[in-house]
């Protein structure tokens, strides 16, 4: 069984507010065609990803549009984990997990489905991901 994915926008698929980030097509294309992908971001908390497609294709000629509206919306208010669904695996690709929702995590023994990107560091990392994903 594939693991579903939540991805954040900033900082993992975008480098910063006017590129996408190194590798992050090949990301958008291969999760979207292989796996049940829901965006976890600010720009859909409320559940509609029209402003999250919009967002991420600004940055780019390529047309991800496609791929980008198969990504399905989530719900939440204050804490990310509060959209996942802990009953089925996962993969959560996103720069930032703050302390509440570690602690989320931690408690259903899933810190381990948390794949923190770090851009600055790692400014092609997506491309590494690629492999993980590759590998499922």
């Amino acid at each position: 069984m594939k693991p579903n994915i939540y991805l954040d926008i900033d900082g993992v698929l975008l480098a910063n507010e006017e590129n996408l980030a190194i590798g992050a097509s090949e990301f958008i294309k291969y999760a979207s065609e292989n796996f049940e992908v829901y965006w976890l971001t600010t720009h859909c908390m409320e559940g509609d990803p029209a402003f999250a497609v919009h967002y991420v294709q600004r940055t780019t000629t390529e047309d991800l549009t496609p791929y980008l509206k198969k990504f399905k919306p989530t719900r939440w208010d204050t804490a990310k984990t509060e959209a996942i669904d802990f009953s089925k695996p996962f993969l959560w690709f996103d720069d930032d997990c703050y302390e509440d929702e570690r602690l989320a995590l931690i408690e259903r023994s899933a810190l381990n489905s948390w794949i923190e990107i770090d851009l600055s560091k790692y400014p092609d990392q997506l491309t590494h991901e690629m492999k993980l994903l590759k590998s499922l």
